[in-house]
This record gives structure tokens, sequence and C-alpha cells, in this order.
């Protein structure tokens, strides 16, 4: 861009511009003379011009940095979900009194991801509905066909 000093500028023998001197600079340097008041644009338009491809660039370059921005936030974010679906799966074998291996841990969260429920895979140890008709373990007594626990006297009233 050409611009035309308004004030001196003295820095070197190829630095020196005499006042109402136009020299041919680079675009941003251009613009950094006009701001400092050194010098004004030669051309309106051509100033005009320089201003708007400056804007544009420097509106693609946010938006790249935004995308790029997006990418790294969205990476970390599914990296945390991955975090916090292992720890689901430990948590819910915890109680359930099974200790998981990663392989199964692993699973848990690729299934999680995936909008399944791990829990509904019957090769999943943890969260699977105890069987109610085994009374091995359970402190209930078995009942009789007329609903009353076995050996219990069914009073009539």
């Amino acid at each position: 861009m050409k611009v035309k000093f308004i004030a001196s500028l003295c820095g070197g023998s190829e630095d020196y511009h005499p006042s109402k001197d136009d020299k041919e600079v680079e675009d941003n340097e251009a613009l950094r003379l006009i701001d400092a008041g050194i010098a004004i644009p030669s051309s309106k338009k051509e100033y005009e011009q320089v201003l708007a491809r400056i804007n544009k660039k420097n509106i693609e370059d946010a938006e790249k940095e935004a995308q790029a921005n997006a990418i790294l936030e969205k990476e970390t974010l599914i990296g945390e979900l991955r975090d916090l679906y292992a720890q689901v799966a430990r948590k819910s074998a915890q109680i359930e009194g099974i200790v998981l291996t990663d392989e199964e841990v692993e699973g848990f969260v690729e299934k999680s991801m995936n909008g399944e429920d791990p829990a509904a895979d019957e090769n999943f140890p943890a969260g699977k509905s105890k069987d109610e008709s085994s009374t091995e373990n359970s402190t209930e007594k078995p009942k009789d066909e007329s609903g009353t626990e076995n050996g219990a006297v069914k009073s009539e009233g």
C-alpha cells in the first residue's frame, strides 16, 4: 500500500522518509504508520481495500481458532465423559460386590458412549437383577400356595 509520510521517520539510511514522501510499504506496516500518525494513505480507495482484506483475514483467523478450540474442548469433554462412565461401571460393580476387569470397564464405557445400556448386556456382571426365585440367600421364608409363609399360621378373622 502506498502511504504519504506526514512526519519524518529516521532509523537508518534506508528508513529516512522526509515529510510528504510517498512510499510503497507492506499493508500491515502501512496501517501501523497510519495508526501512529506518521503517514496517511495515498489513496482512500486502496486504504479501504486493505482494511477490508485485513479484517476479512482476521475474521477467518478467528473462525479457524474458534474451530480448533471447539475441537479441543470436544475432545476434552469426551475424555471426561469416558472417565465418568468408567467410574459408574466400577461403582455399580462395587455396589453389587463385584470387581470388574479393565476390559469389562472399557466395554461398559464403549457401550455407554454409543448410547447403549451396558447393564442390559448379559455378559456385563454388574447391574444384573438377581434371580428372585432363588431362596438360597434370601431372608424371606418360602410361601405356600395360599400366600402365607410356610409354617406360619394363617389367622382367620
